[in-house]
C-alpha cells in the first residue's frame, strides 16, 4: 500500500508538472502577469521627420522620456511621402504595437483607416481627430500661445510692422495666425501683420524664400507656424539681424541672438500621458485637449533673456487672463473679426 501511494504521489506530481508546462509552452502569452510585459510603443513621422526641431522631435522626446520612466520599447517610421502613412501604420499594428502615434493633421486619414482595419491595436493621433473607440487625438489650444507671443511681438516691435509665416494652411495653423493677430493687435492696436504661407512643412528653403520679402518690407519679427519650413524662417532672421518667433519647442537655441520668443506646444506632455494611459488600463479613445491651464502650451522659458521684465509682466496678465476665462483667443477669421482686445496695465 506504501509503495502504491508513492506511484500514485509521483503520478499527481507528473500531471502537475505535464499541465504546468503546457500552460507556459503553448505560447500563451496570458500567463505572463500583465504588469511584467513591455509595452511598444511606435511613432509614424509625418513628412519633415526627425530632426525637424518640432513636433515630430517633441513627440519623440515623450516616446523617450516613456523609454526611460516606463520602461517602454520604442519603435520609429520616418514618412517622406503620404502614401507611406497607411502601410507604416498598419505594419506597426500587425508587429502587435501596444500603441501607434501618428503625427500631424496630415496623417488623419491614414489612421482613420488603419484604425478600422485593426481595432484591437490603440492608435494615438497628434493635430487630428478621428472618431473611434481605439484612439486618443491629442489636440492643442495652440491660438493661447500664438497670442501670448502675438502680444511680445506687439510690444516689442520698432517698426510697427511684423509678420507670420505659416507652413500650410490649414485649420492649425490658422488659429495660429489669427491667435497671433489677436496677440499683436492687444498689445499694438495700429500694428500691421504681414501674412504667407509657404506650401510646406518640410522645406527650409521656402521658409526663407517667404519670410525674406516680409522682413525686406518693415517687418522686425516673424512667428512662423511652419514645422521644418520654419527653420528657414529663422535663418531668414539670422541673415538679416532680425527677430523671429520659434514655435512648438523652445527654438532658441537655433539662434540665440535672432529668436525673440517660441510659441511652446508641448506634445512630449500629452504623447507621454497617452503611453501612461495604455500601461495603467486607462487608455480610452476621444479628444483630449491641452491649453495653458493643462500645460500644453505657452511661450518659451528663454523669452527673459530679450524681452524686458516689464513686458513679460503684461504678458503675464494676459496669460492668467485666458487661464481665467476673461480672454478667450480666436481660432478663426470670424471670431478674428469679432473679438475685442482687453485693457491691460
Amino acid at each position: 500500500m506504501k509503495v502504491e501511494k508513492r506511484l500514485m504521489s509521483v503520478v499527481v506530481a507528473l500531471c502537475a508538472m505535464t499541465l504546468a508546462t503546457a500552460a507556459w509552452g503553448n505560447g500563451k502569452k496570458e500567463a505572463v502577469p500583465s504588469s511584467q510585459k513591455k509595452l511598444t510603443v511606435a511613432m509614424v513621422t509625418n513628412q519633415s521627420g526627425l530632426g525637424d526641431q518640432s513636433f515630430n522631435d517633441t513627440t519623440w522626446a515623450g516616446i523617450q522620456r516613456a523609454e526611460k520612466e516606463l520602461g517602454i520599447e520604442k519603435k520609429i517610421s520616418e514618412a517622406r511621402e503620404q502614401a507611406q502613412y497607411v502601410p507604416n501604420l498598419t505594419a506597426f499594428a500587425e508587429q502587435k504595437s501596444d500603441l501607434v502615434v501618428g503625427v500631424g493633421f496630415m496623417i488623419k486619414d491614414a489612421l482613420k483607416e488603419a484604425a478600422g482595419l485593426y481595432p484591437n491595436t490603440r492608435f494615438a493621433l497628434v493635430d487630428g481627430v478621428v472618431d473611434a473607440p481605439n484612439v486618443v487625438c491629442l489636440l492643442f489650444k495652440e491660438e493661447e500661445a500664438s497670442f501670448l507671443v502675438g502680444a511680445i511681438a506687439g510690444y516689442m516691435t520698432k517698426t510697427g510692422t511684423v509678420g507670420f509665416v505659416g507652413g500650410m494652411s490649414g485649420a492649425i495653423t490658422n488659429k495660429m495666425e489669427v491667435g497671433y493677430k489677436a496677440g499683436v493687435l492687444t498689445a499694438n492696436p495700429n500694428a500691421k501683420v504681414l501674412v504667407a504661407y509657404a506650401g510646406t512643412f518640410s522645406d527650409p528653403g521656402k521658409g526663407e524664400e517667404t519670410a525674406t520679402p516680409q522682413f525686406q518690407q518693415g517687418a522686425d519679427i516673424v512667428f512662423h507656424a511652419a514645422g521644418g519650413t520654419g527653420l528657414g524662417v529663422i535663418n531668414a532672421a539670422k541673415k538679416l539681424g532680425k527677430y523671429a518667433i520659434g514655435a512648438d519647442i523652445d527654438q532658441d537655441f537655433l539662434a540665440p541672438d535672432n529668436v525673440l520668443t517660441s510659441a511652446m506646444k508641448r506634445v512630449d506632455i500629452a504623447v507621454y500621458n497617452a503611453i501612461k494611459m495604455v500601461q495603467d488600463g486607462s487608455f480610452k479613445g476621444g479628444t483630449y485637449r491641452y491649453g495653458i491651464k493643462e500645460g500644453g502650451v505657452d511661450y518659451a522659458p528663454s523669452t527673459s533673456k530679450k524681452v524686458p521684465a516689464a513686458v513679460l509682466r503684461k504678458v503675464e496678465q494676459l496669460k492668467k487672463m485666458i487661464v481665467d476665462g476673461r480672454i478667450v483667443p480666436p481660432t478663426t477669421y470670424d471670431e478674428l473679426s469679432k473679438f475685442v482686445a482687453p485693457d491691460v496695465q
